[in-house]
């Protein structure tokens, strides 16, 4: 919290000192003031997720109906591995949407969504919400208990380290 204050008063300072500032140079200092702004008021990178009690490909299914309820323009799936897919789309604003599914069991899908540059929870929350009546089934914020993601015989794909100030949300 005094963390987020200290940004929001420093990049208000960065603001005002553009002030005198004239062309190009104060358009670039100020977005980069209200860049920061947006950052700290959205608490940082955020992608929020809930946990389906169906399969990929139903869930797939539900996601895409889902973006078409929103007025999400569908830009198709990436199948990274048999547990792994990325569906993606972008906002009428021309947000990026990033829907990551994940095989946690037979009948248990993760579903991690990804509005725009720090996350949308409004538009999240939306979708999840949608998503869930779409499969006819109640999202949950926790995985069932026991449950691991399965063993594949393809070797698992290195990650890059996640940034520190960004962070995955259950949906509420």
């Amino acid at each position: 919290m005094v963390n987020q204050k200290r940004f929001s008063l420093v990049a208000l300072a960065a603001v005002f000192a553009t002030l005198p500032l004239s062309g190009c140079v104060a358009l670039v200092a100020a977005g980069a003031g209200g860049g920061a702004v947006a950052y700290v008021e959205n608490g940082g990178v955020a992608n929020f997720y809930a946990y389906y009690p169906a399969s990929m490909n139903r869930v797939s299914i539900a996601s895409q109906a889902a973006f078409a309820d929103m007025g999400i323009r569908y830009n198709g799936e990436i199948r990274k591995s048999p547990t792994d897919y990325i569906l993606e789309g972008s906002t009428n604003e021309g947000d990026t949407v990033r829907v990551t599914l994940t095989f946690m069991a037979t009948r248990v899908t993760k579903a991690n969504i990804r509005i725009g540059t720090f996350g949308n929870k409004p538009l999240s929350l939306r979708f999840q919400k949608l998503l869930s009546q779409h499969l006819g089934l109640a999202a949950s914020a926790t995985a069932p208990v026991g449950l691991s993601t399965p063993q594949t015989n393809t070797p698992a794909p290195s990650t890059p380290p996640q940034q520190p100030a960004q962070e995955t949300i259950p949906l509420q």
